[in-house]
Parts: structure tokens; sequence; C-alpha cells
């Protein structure tokens, strides 16, 4: 059983590909890690995240694992039991409220808050914002630079990051792959995989009557799960055209690069923190 007086409390708000990348490079420096998203989320890169865990109660990522936890009030005896993720749909400050973190990172990067993130008391947690929407000294501490290029992973002490809309961020991070777009709002049925092949023209889901067919040949990287609940312009399909499955599960290097950038910048400010213990700064070293 883990002591969770040996090991401090990280929140990541976020379940997407980012957010889950995030949450295991925290896992893996020694924090216990609780993982908060909305109800039926619908991000479609569901093998090389923990969405999963939000549809089926369990999923794994690189060897680690993440359960749900329907109510706050479970969440210390999950981290407490065992040594995964904890995955809600609870809201992160009410989880900050129940159990003092170390740290929280938001990860979304759509419709996220314009609201001052930080902890009342500057030395109770500190809170990093990744990509665009945060700035540093205003919204939360740090903000970890997502566009892609040169500056990916830059920890940001002071002012914004890069600006990019959301068509240009995507066509950024997309290479080859090809992405498909709700046509309406609604429920996305689907019988489909993840990996799975499709030939172009091919119908690989619907939204109500509307049917969503493959724009291009190649395999289902992203893939919104059965029964969540979309709004109409949302990305709910992304095809790679190499046709590799392998490439369609794990993290990515854009993911991986940002998550230990968060790692790096809670090991360089957490000595500052006085509820930090010292075995977990052993750990990031």
């Amino acid at each position: 059983m883990r002591n969770l007086a040996d090991c401090s409390l990280a929140i990541v708000v976020g379940a997407a590909d980012i957010g889950s990348a995030t949450a295991v490079a925290l896992h893996r420096a020694g924090y216990a890690v609780v993982l908060c998203e909305e109800v039926d989320p619908a991000w479609p890169r569901r093998g090389m995240a923990f969405t999963n865990a939000w549809y089926i109660g369990s999923a794994e990522l690189e060897n680690v694992g993440a359960v749900f936890c329907a109510s706050a009030r479970s969440i210390p005896t999950v981290l407490a039991r065992s040594r995964m993720i904890v995955a809600t749909t609870w809201s992160w400050s009410g989880v900050a409220a129940a159990l003092p973190p170390a740290a929280v990172v938001h990860a979304h990067w759509r419709g996220r808050p314009v609201d001052d993130l930080r902890a009342p008391d500057p030395l109770q947690w500190v809170t990093i914002g990744i990509g665009p929407g945060f700035v540093a000294g205003q919204s939360v501490d740090f903000v970890v630079e997502s566009a892609p290029g040169p500056a990916l992973g830059t920890v940001i002490r002071a002012g914004p990051a890069a600006s990019l809309c959301e068509d240009a961020q995507e066509q950024a991070c997309a290479g080859d792959a090809s992405f498909l777009h709700a046509p309406i709002g609604g429920r996305f049925m689907t019988e489909r995989r993840i990996g799975a092949a499709v030939l172009r023209g091919e119908i690989v889901g619907a939204i109500g009557v509307a049917p969503v067919a493959a724009p291009v040949a190649g395999v289902l990287r992203g893939l919104t799960a059965r029964g969540a609940r979309v709004m109409a312009g949302a990305r709910i399909v992304e095809i790679d055209p190499r046709g590799d499955p392998a490439a369609c599960f794990g993290i990515g290097e854009r993911s991986r690069v940002i998550a230990q950038s968060v790692v790096a910048a809670l090991a360089c400010e957490v000595p500052v923190r006085e509820h930090i213990d010292s075995a977990l700064l052993r750990t990031l070293g």
C-alpha cells in the first residue's frame, strides 16, 4: 500500500494525448496523479491517452494504468492502494479542496478558463498551463510552450505562450494525417477500433442519421469513443495514411517533450514549496 504522506499530489486537467502524457511523466517522477476530465470526453486519440478510462473504467498508456473514480471520496483510497493514476469527472478545484496538491497542470487547449488558476496562497501549489490561453505570472505560475517548432517545451516564467488558433495548432501537429470533423452535434456511434485500416469513402461512424466517411485511406489513429457527445465541428476522426497501426498507440513525440518540460519546471520550483518532500526531490534529481 502506498503511503500518501511520502509523495506529492499532482492534478492534471484534460485527458487528451498531451494531458495523458503529462500524467504519465508525473507518475513516473513519483507524484500521485489525479487526471480530471468532463463526462464522455470526445478526444479521438484514445490509443495515445487515458480517455477510455471514462468509458470502460480503466486504461493503460505505456505500461502505466489509470482507473476511474466516480467521486472525490474514493480518490484517496485508490491512490493509497494502488500505483495507478486516478481518472475522474470531479472538478480539479473540488479535488484540490479535498486533497491539497503540490501542482495543478491545465492541459486543455479548447475552452480553457481565463480565471486566475493560481493558489490563494502562493506556497500552496504550483500551477502550469500548457499552450496558448495562459499567461505566466497572471493566470498560472508557469506556461509550457505547445506550438511545434524549436520553442516546443520551453518553460515560460513571465508572459504567454505563442498564440495559435485551433486550426493552426491542428495543422501544425497533423503531419501527413487527415482529420475529420463532426458535421453536426450529437452522439457519435461507431463499431470501428483505433488502429483499424480504412479505405477512402468508407463509413467509420455516424452522428444521428449523418454518416461519417473516411476522407483518405489509412489507419485510424484517432476515433472518438462510441457514445461520446460531440459538438458540430469537433475533431472526431484522425487517419494516418502511412498505414502503420503501431503509430496509433503510445505517447507521441510532441506530447512527450511537453510532459518532460512540465516535470522539469516542477523540479526547479518545488524546493521552495514547503510541503514537497525530500524523497520526491531526490527522484526528480
